[in-house]
């Protein structure tokens, strides 16, 4: 139906500058109801629609998803980010614990000794000995010159046993997001499964995967790395698997904030959580009260996905015959799609895009959005 368009926060209603209309229409508003509004809106809700071809060849995630998604060029991983943190290069902090000792004096042993409020380390002398912001190495060299009186080559050893500074948070979609100590030299995987993994929880009675890899980042410095997580954990491309460091943030997005539709002459009319990876097979074939699939007289070999803006859509036609017969891959769905099963051939896509939009808002919003759909997308007068 058209071209790409630019990416908007508002689809469905919105972006087809219906608010401003809506706002107008003061006897239908309250007769319509924010049902209307909703369920309009979080069809069109997305990314500014794309248009892929859907019989192109689709290989395992997650190229695959160069089906859903624009093409991005090849990502270079500077080669000091695969560097692994060092508790060698950490810097004490204010709060951190470490333990204390003069090599061959166990008397000397101090085993929880805190870096007090004013950033100074309190050992065996009044004092004090400036700590925050220096390595354990600096501050043991300095105790070892204050005590040189009491001990003869005195050789000082300072273990980290707590850190408050070396930390890394992981959250969003996962089983325990929180912030972590950075002990041990870890990866963005262990630390993802160090927080039990990716969140799974139940939508509309199915098991559904809440977290979306291709919504999640690491931010290093308050800015995100280019790190391409489906790549990662579904693709097992380890050049993107990077050693965490202190302050890091892995943010794993969550997949549940838009739904996909099934429509038309299929055994039952429903939304469905979007998720990464969504196929139009695994659409169709859902299980449910009623059992999935298709309707006898469904005209395969002639549905469609209805992407973006319901005034502006692009109508991608799909034979999901030749797909269930093996002569065609796959296609993937882009969160917001409306799948839609025909009864008969559709020879004008303007016809069929009119169809879509319609049966979309009667299924989902009841007569009063199938008039509200004719009069503010199609231009029909009661």
């Amino acid at each position: 139906m058209r071209g790409n368009a630019p990416q908007t926060c508002f689809r469905g209603l919105g972006s087809f500058r219906l608010f401003p209309v809506w706002a107008g229409l003061k006897p239908f508003r309250w007769m319509f109801g924010w049902g209307v509004c909703l369920t309009v809106w979080l069809a069109g809700c997305v990314h500014a629609p794309r248009q892929p071809d859907p019989q192109m060849a689709a290989p395992s995630l997650p190229a695959a998803a160069a089906g859903v998604q624009e093409t991005q060029e090849p990502v270079e991983i500077p080669e000091a980010w695969h560097e692994p943190f060092s508790l060698g290069e950490y810097r004490l902090a204010i709060g951190d614990v470490v333990e204390v000792s003069v090599f061959g004096h166990r008397d000397t042993l101090a085993e929880e000794v805190p870096i007090a409020p004013d950033g100074r380390l309190y050992y065996m002398f009044g004092e004090g000995v400036e700590a925050a912001g220096r390595s354990p190495d600096e501050v043991a060299e300095e105790i070892e010159g204050r005590i040189g009186s009491l001990f003869v080559a005195p050789q000082v050893s300072i273990i980290p046993r707590r850190y408050v500074g070396a930390r890394y948070s992981v959250l969003g979609q996962v089983e325990s997001p929180g912030v972590y100590p950075l002990d041990a030299s870890i990866t963005i995987r262990q630390a993802v499964a160090r927080a039990g993994g990716l969140a799974q929880g139940v939508y509309r009675g199915t098991t559904v995967e809440l977290a979306s890899l291709r919504n999640s980042s690491l931010i290093r410095d308050g800015q995100p790395l280019p790190i391409d997580f489906e790549a990662l954990f579904l693709g097992n491309d380890f050049q993107f698997d990077l050693p965490l460091r202190p302050g890091d943030l892995v943010l794993i997005g969550s997949g549940l904030r838009y739904e996909v539709y099934l429509l038309g002459q299929v055994r039952e009319q429903k939304s469905l959580a979007y998720h990464d990876g969504m196929t139009i097979v695994e659409v169709l074939a859902g299980a449910s009260e009623r059992g999935g699939g298709y309707l006898p007289n469904a005209h395969l070999e002639g549905a469609a996905i209805l992407r973006g803006e319901l005034d502006r859509a692009d109508v991608i036609r799909v034979d999901i015959r030749r797909i269930l017969e093996g002569k065609a891959t796959d296609v993937y769905l882009a969160p917001g799609d409306i799948v839609y099963v025909p009864e008969r051939p559709f020879r004008l896509l303007r016809d069929l895009h009119r169809t879509i939009v319609m049966s979309f808002a009667t299924t989902f919003s009841g007569e009063a959005g199938a008039d509200l759909m004719r009069r503010e997308v199609f231009g029909e007068d009661q």
